[in-house]
């Protein structure tokens, strides 16, 4: 959609007003290349304007992490997290299957409990049996009643049915050395997304001397169990300044070249390089760009950016 939006207003760009004049014209100084629109071809665009900002922001270890399932119920962190292996998925349902089997086979004994402790009290009513039956059925409903529950456990153990649960988290391996230098309480960034963190359970890896945190995505993610990510997690106490310009305003060109617009005049743009260190939510934090205050595009920059290159008359 997009797509044909830009196609569309690059087009209605690209055609002469009535006079014959084309609504933008391109210069060239240096390696900066200047775009002069007509009043109403930048209205026509609509362009959105913001300054750059200099913040201070948390510095970030990056880690390498994991998307997984969690099983666990909402508040009982104590339940596997499935990975996108075909072996995990095998072998978790294979334990709920048997776990599932012997909830059912302890309701079987309870129920033949139950009819034998009804026969045995009817029995003695009747002076036809004795109290000794009656306390040996009394007792083989009790052990039935803690088979039960230690069946139901069990399973509670193993989470929740496969297939019924759409959350998802990020398992990252922290070096155990490193934790204490990192912040366990704020948000970690996967790209774009914010993830924050959870209580999920106290796994580890004794091998690579790592434990594991674990940070919920959004519910809408379109990352599925088994990829792999950069996980960015701030630290503690470092902090540094830097550049930070909305995500939206940064243009790729086909070299993997970075670039936004620059508003340096009134209906005057100029293409200016750019360079992002890294992203934060939906900013981009520079390694370098321009001065602090400078006005850049944000909506509109890719449409700008088209013009640039498709009028020519």
């Amino acid at each position: 959609m997009k797509r044909l939006l830009f196609l569309f207003i690059a087009t209605q760009l690209h055609a002469a007003d009535s006079g014959g004049s084309a609504p933008a014209t391109i210069t060239k100084e240096g390696d900066l290349v200047i775009v002069t629109l007509k009043p109403e071809a930048e209205q026509h665009l609509r362009l959105k304007v913001v300054a750059v900002e200099k913040r201070t922001i948390p510095a970030v270890r990056l880690f390498s992490g994991e998307v997984v399932t969690p099983l666990a119920a909402e508040g009982k962190p104590i339940a596997p997290v499935l990975g996108g292996t075909l072996d995990e998925v095998l072998r978790l349902a294979d334990l709920q299957v048997a776990a599932d089997g012997r909830i059912l086979q302890a309701q079987v004994q309870i129920d033949a409990a139950k009819i034998a402790v009804e026969r045995a009290q009817k029995m003695l009513s009747a002076e036809a049996g004795s109290a000794r039956n009656v306390d040996e059925a009394k007792t083989a409903l009790q052990l039935a009643e803690a088979a039960m529950t230690t069946a139901k456990a069990q399973r509670g153990l193993l989470g929740g049915t496969l297939g019924q649960n759409t959350r998802k988290w990020a398992r990252v391996a922290i070096y155990s050395g490193e934790s204490e230098l990192l912040d366990a309480k704020a948000e970690a960034h996967i790209g774009k997304l914010a993830a924050k963190p959870v209580s999920g359970p106290p796994t580890a890896n004794a091998l690579t001397n790592t434990i594991d945190w674990y940070y919920e995505l959004p519910t809408d993610t379109k990352l599925r169990a088994g990829e792999r990510v950069a996980v960015e997690i701030p630290t503690l106490e470092s902090k540094l300044e830097a550049l930070v310009i909305p995500f939206n305003a940064v243009l790729h060109d086909i070299n993997g070249g970075q670039w936004v617009y620059a508003k340096t005049a009134e209906h005057v743009y100029t293409r200016k390089r750019i360079q992002v260190a890294r992203l934060a939510g939906k900013d981009a934090v520079l390694a370098s760009g321009p001065a602090v205050g400078t006005q850049i595009v944000t909506d509109g920059s890719a449409e700008l950016f088209g013009t640039e290159f498709m009028t020519g008359k």
